[in-house]
């Protein structure tokens, strides 16, 4: 569906700028604002973020795929063999 706008003037746009703002947020419309007979501004819903919403993760988390415990204890070695390798290094700025 093509998202069509409407033209207002700024004079319209701003006395009722709270309801226009809301039916940009609630009914994806979009406002062209024109000053004289020359548009000037585009009012428009912004694009749904890419991503997971970050308050759902430790939820995903929790219950994604688990680490076995022969797993686990790898992984701890690893880490530990990082931490090694860099507590180990020279500080150049030193």
């Amino acid at each position: 569906m093509a998202n069509t706008s409407t033209n207002i003037t700024v004079t319209e746009f701003s006395r009722g700028m709270s309801e226009f703002l809301n039916h940009v947020q609630y009914q994806g419309q979009t406002f062209d604002l024109e000053r004289g007979k020359r548009v000037i501004a585009r009012v428009s819903p912004i694009p749904a973020s890419a991503g997971y919403p970050i308050d759902q993760l430790d939820a995903l988390l929790a219950n994604g795929p688990q680490l076995s415990i022969a797993e686990r204890k790898a992984m701890a070695q690893d880490v530990r063999a990082v931490r090694k390798q860099l507590s180990s290094r020279r500080d150049p700025w030193a």
